[in-house]
């Protein structure tokens, strides 16, 4: 096979392991960033970096760890989901 078609080949490949972020996935953390309690100016750049169309997916996999990290506990958020709570409630009890 020459190197050509080799990298023609590979370029495909590399162009495929590199999903672009949908508006699915930036609604989701919006989602998230709103289960967060941040600064105003701080929540605001973290917004505005989701909703900016260069958002890589490398980006994409750290703001949503970071989100995760830094949500609010169900003890201290003023209405959780019904799931929110009933895992709160099998982690304290032990059943989780």
């Amino acid at each position: 096979m020459s190197k050509a078609m080799s990298d023609w080949i590979d370029d495909i490949f590399e162009e495929l392991e590199k999903p672009e972020v949908t508006e699915r996935m930036r609604s989701y953390l919006l989602h998230l960033l709103g289960k967060c309690r941040y600064y105003d100016n701080v929540h605001d750049e973290y917004e505005a970096e989701i909703l900016d169309s260069d958002l890589s997916m490398l980006r994409f996999r750290e703001l949503h760890a970071t989100f995760e990290m830094n949500k609010l506990d169900v003890t201290y958020d003023y209405a959780p989901s019904q799931r929110e709570l009933s895992r709160h409630i099998r982690r304290i009890s032990g059943l989780e």
